[in-house]
Formats: structure tokens, sequence, C-alpha cells
């Protein structure tokens, strides 16, 4: 498992896990999440979304698939929560921290849970 991978892991391992305080510093300061056509800039209106997106919510999720560039540091995920609905996510790092990631909600796929 490359060093992004494992980044990727933790970080997915502390969403499941609500916490909000190792969440957070995988963030650059400078992130961008674009989610349904609107990017949010830095880590406070990241954060603040995301701990509203999870506000009584039990739900959790496993990584299907990644997809890492040779290249560039790129890593693609297919992640798939507890009721089989889908997400594709790509990361993109810089400092070792994530910089920018594009989230894709594809909802359920038939036979995905």
């Amino acid at each position: 498992m490359t060093a992004l991978r494992d980044t990727l892991e933790a970080f997915f391992e502390a969403e499941n896990q609500r916490d909000w305080e190792r969440y957070v510093e995988f963030l650059h300061p400078e992130v961008e999440w674009t989610l349904h056509g609107n990017t949010i800039h830095g880590r406070e209106a990241y954060m603040e979304l995301i701990t509203r997106a999870y506000a009584n919510s039990s739900v959790t999720f496993r990584t299907h698939q990644v997809l890492e560039s040779t290249s560039v540091n790129i890593v693609a995920t297919l992640l798939i929560d507890e009721d089989g609905n889908r997400s594709l996510d790509i990361f993109e790092f810089g400092d070792g921290l994530i910089r920018r990631e594009w989230e894709f909600l594809m909802g359920p796929g038939e036979g995905w849970r």
C-alpha cells in the first residue's frame, strides 16, 4: 500500500468513527471540496459541512475500489455505504494532505450492499 492509500484509509476510518479532530488533520488548509456542483473552500467550511452532513447519522461506508495515478498525486475511490449507496471520490494531494476532493454521489447500485 502506498503512502497516499494509507492516508486515505486513515481518513476514511476517522470519518466512519466521527473522529473530527483526527479527520481535519488530513485536510490541507486551503482544501477545496466539490460536491453537487458546488465548491467548498478551506478547512473550516469543509468541516462545517461534513459534520452537518453526519449529524444524527450512524451510516458508515467501506472502500470498494482504489485507483491511484502513477504520475500525479491523485487517487480515485469508489465507496459504498451500508445501504448500498455509492460515491465516487477523486482526491488530489499536496504536501501529503488532501488538497482537492471531487465527490460524485451515485446513489444505490443493485447488488452493492
